[in-house]
């Protein structure tokens, strides 16, 4: 498991805790595990194992099914709330829908956590028979036009500190995995106000993205538009839906300043 504790907060922690998340995370992963596999991957004897993830099904977090578990429902009353509280979501929410509208496409809403881009909400439009991604979905910043998106938004120091970490793994031939080549496309990116995505990640799919920020330049998140390649090409993918997606962005970002702007406001 990947340790998604930033240097600044890591100390004395619960040891079990740990080991739960890193249970958790390796059927994440995996969509589902037996206890073997779990235990191999944790590197834990099989039978501490079997404690840990009959007590994470006592309380609804693992569900078994033919030996196998898989993430419970629990997590979806947590996700579910967690989401509820963020602002983002409910102030971007009902443009990423028009947006799906629009472009008939898959379109995303996400946030980046811990060098990653995690989706918060997603919206398919009349052109998508079933959506590739999900509401939680976790992927890298380097292969994604959402994660170079935020990677070209964020501080220097932190990029510079992220990129130290991140493994420039290839998921597709068109992966980049110099970090030189990186940097640079992050610079036009900059320059250009949008993110591509040519089948880095998946192969047969194109993205688009745009990072969402506030007055102050901190980025809050980057709402993107995906689809297959048959669709997403010529002009419509360099052109019209670039354009499409910096609209709705800066409807998004007006309405977030007007909600700083009014909780900031004295009763």
């Amino acid at each position: 498991m990947n340790d998604q504790r930033s240097g600044s907060e890591t100390g004395k922690t619960i040891k079990s805790i740990e080991t739960m998340l890193e249970i958790l995370e390796s059927i994440r992963r995996r969509e589902e595990a037996g206890v073997t596999e779990i235990a191999s991957d944790i590197g834990m004897s099989k039978s501490t194992a079997h404690h840990y993830v009959k007590t994470l099904e006592l309380y609804n977090c693992l569900e078994k099914t033919n030996g196998r578990y898989r993430l419970g429902l629990q997590f979806l009353t947590y996700g579910g709330q967690a989401r509820a509280g963020q602002r983002l979501y409910q102030l971007a929410k009902n443009d990423v829908d028009r947006l799906a509208a629009e472009t008939g496409e898959e379109v995303r809403l996400a946030v980046e956590q811990r060098g990653r881009g995690i989706t918060l909400y997603q919206s398919t439009g009349a052109h998508v028979d079933q959506a590739r991604s999900y509401v939680g979905q976790v992927e890298e910043l380097h292969c994604t036009a959402a994660g170079k998106a935020f990677l070209a938004a964020l501080p220097a120091q932190r990029v510079e500190a992220l990129l130290d970490d991140l493994e420039l793994r290839a998921f597709t031939p068109e992966t980049i995995m110099d970090r030189d080549e990186l940097v640079a496309e992050l610079e036009e990116i900059r320059a250009r106000d949008v993110a591509f995505d040519d089948e880095e990640r998946h192969e047969g799919v194109r993205c688009v993205a745009v990072s969402i920020t506030n007055r102050s330049d901190e980025l809050l998140g980057a709402i993107s538009v995906s689809g297959p390649t048959s669709r997403l090409t010529g002009d419509r993918f360099s052109t019209t839906i670039p354009n499409q997606l910096q609209n709705i962005v800066g409807v998004v970002e007006v309405n977030t300043t007007y909600s700083e702007w009014e909780e900031n406001v004295p009763q």
